[in-house]
């Protein structure tokens, strides 16, 4: 198994020496999409029954016009027998790319879709603690019922109001009459 965020600081400092980090930033996200999309091209990139030659020409077909780093990447990793891999390099050179950038991205759980309203004042407001550039995306899980689930950097901080019933149902339960 690959060290994933190894293999993405490599890309990363190399795109940052020939200027295309952000070609390669949006290729990588391509990548990473089509190999989530289509499973069966990672299996078969894959799979030791095709020569490697065979499978570095099936990458250059399928990827003709992304940023050649990103590309060579991938054919390295084919080579490596570690395509399977790939989806999580992809994803740790994005990250490493946000970081350099002073980016955070939020994914906000909500009940409910937030407003454009909403989500910009929940961007502000994290850009105010944290002090740097705030992306929020929303994705809806009604079975929260209420309130606003924050995942970022690994972390989740929870405030729906599902987590809170649990916590009040928790501490009445332990509550001796």
């Amino acid at each position: 198994m690959i060290d994933a965020k190894e293999y993405a600081r490599a890309l990363f400092l190399l795109t940052e020496e020939l200027g295309t980090t952000a070609a390669a930033f949006a290729d990588a996200a391509l990548v990473k999409a089509a190999l989530c999309e289509n499973p069966s091209y990672e299996k078969l990139l894959d799979t030791p029954a095709l020569p490697t030659g065979v499978k570095t020409r099936l990458i250059d077909e399928a990827f003709a016009v992304i940023d050649p780093s990103v590309k060579n990447l991938v054919k390295l990793l084919c080579e490596r027998h570690a395509v399977h891999d790939t989806v999580k390099v992809m994803a740790a050179y994005a990250d490493i790319c946000d970081e350099a950038r002073g980016i955070l991205r939020v994914e906000a759980i909500t009940a409910v879709s937030m407003t454009a309203k909403q989500t910009e004042a929940l961007g502000a407001k994290l850009k105010r603690m944290t002090g740097k550039q705030v992306i929020v995306s929303n994705t809806v899980d009604k079975t929260i019922l209420g309130g606003v689930k924050l995942r970022y950097e690994g972390l989740q901080i929870d405030g729906s109001l599902k987590s809170r019933l649990e916590t009040l149902e928790k501490g009445l339960r332990e509550i001796v009459i």
